[in-house]
């Protein structure tokens, strides 16, 4: 008997699938030696690489100066590659029926009697993003503002959208897929569940290189890649990360006269950092609360449906 021959649809996924995974096979594909054997590791890596850069590459092209890129442009393009990354891992009917490839990514729905506690989350993640601009260049340097092109861009009509687009929707995608969805994933297989969160969320914060924000995103590590462990989903922290990086774009951009000289003169006037002060520590309680409660209420329906499951199996005849 002939193996089934892939669907077009599958075949046209096995670049990206197999850059990634490259060990599992597609969907549909029949399981031949040379599917099961793992490529050596450079190999492996290097596709890997390879893949991300693409992408990266691919987010930020629209604003290359030479280019001339309008805005409007920047806007269809990040929109079109957000829309792409959903069709591609879940919406794609190979996507759809291989299942453990989305697990391996953790791209799953969230059930939702936890889904109702990512509104309380994302307004908590915004109220620390902004305490923190307040109280934290009390202790770290902010680095001074340089103008570069992307003010010029910032100026033309919208040349804001575009950006938001690209950090507040791409990034978080892209980012979350990487760091709590593929990185802490893998880690988790070989090390405390704990460890693999700190370590993920150490990783994140420091390829960023911005010594100010870091100790903002290790905790936003955290929290994003507990959410993750806890969900077994990135979506949550996508959402998570969204309202991280809109927040501080829609201030730049709602407020442009608060500058880090404005922040530092706050951050060293007692009326207004300890204030600061008291609501980071409210908000960051607040968040807490909300994370708990969505990790423990996607807890409680995975151990209802197994509860279910299992009476299912046991009422089954033979």
């Amino acid at each position: 008997m002939t193996a089934p021959r892939p669907s077009d649809d599958t075949r046209a996924g096995g670049l990206l699938d197999a850059a990634l995974l490259p060990d599992v096979p597609a969907a549909g594909a029949p399981l031949t030696g040379a599917t099961r054997r793992r490529p050596d590791g450079a190999s492996l890596w290097l596709r890997r690489i390879g893949a991300l850069l693409f992408w990266a590459c691919a987010q930020v092209v629209f604003l290359i100066p030479q280019l001339h890129i309008p805005p409007a442009v920047g806007v269809l393009l990040n929109g079109a590659i957000a829309a792409g990354f959903v069709w591609w891992f879940v919406a794609r009917r190979a996507a759809r029926a291989d299942r453990r490839r989305l697990a391996t990514f953790r791209i799953r729905p969230v059930a939702p009697e936890a889904a109702r506690w990512i509104v309380p989350a994302a307004a908590a993640m915004v109220a620390v993003v902004m305490a923190a601009l307040v109280v934290l260049p009390r202790f770290i340097r902010i680095p001074p503002d340089k103008t570069t092109f992307l003010d010029a861009y910032l100026d033309q009509p919208l040349g804001p959208a575009a950006v938001f687009v690209m950090v507040a929707v791409i990034a978080p995608l892209l980012e979350e897929f990487v760091f709590r969805g593929w990185m802490q994933r893998s880690l988790e297989r070989r090390t405390a569940a704990w460890t693999a969160i700190a370590l993920t969320a150490a990783t994140f914060g420091v390829v960023h290189g911005d010594l100010f924000g870091l100790p903002l995103r290790i905790a936003f590590g955290v929290a994003s890649g507990y959410l993750a462990w806890r969900t077994r989903s990135i979506w949550p922290s996508v959402v998570l990360h969204g309202a991280y990086n809109g927040s501080l774009v829609m201030l730049s951009g709602a407020l442009p006269q608060i500058d880090e000289h404005t922040l530092d003169r706050w951050a060293h006037t007692d009326a207004v950092f300890f204030p600061a002060l008291v609501a980071l520590a409210l908000a960051s309680l607040t968040l807490a609360w909300a994370v708990r409660g969505m990790g423990d209420a996607a807890a409680r329906v995975r151990a209802r449906r197994a509860l279910d499951a299992g009476r299912t199996r046991r009422h089954l005849p033979g």
